[in-house]
């Protein structure tokens, strides 16, 4: 049950980042959010046929303080003219 137990942790590490402008990339997200802590990974939902961004994104960080930190700060945060939206992911 080890692996559950990971599982359960990623999800509180992990940030639903949404109302994203389509021109934004992973490495923008890397970028928005790396001062707050190490990154375990940043997915961006793009159209698969267009490649384009679906307006949401998880960045999952290595320890959940970073990911609350980055939620105080970044929530509400004016980024490429939209207003970002964050919230826990949830499996």
């Amino acid at each position: 049950t080890a692996m559950k137990t990971q599982e359960r942790t990623d999800d509180l590490n992990t940030i639903r980042v949404t109302n994203i402008s389509e021109n934004t990339t992973e490495a923008d997200l890397q970028d928005l959010f790396q001062p707050f802590g190490r990154i375990s990974r940043v997915y961006l939902a793009k159209d698969k046929e267009t490649m384009i961004s679906r307006g949401f994104a998880f960045v999952s960080f290595v320890h959940k303080e970073d990911a609350a930190r980055a939620m105080e700060k970044l929530q509400g945060f004016g980024y490429d003219h939209l207003i970002l939206k964050l919230e826990c992911a949830r499996p």
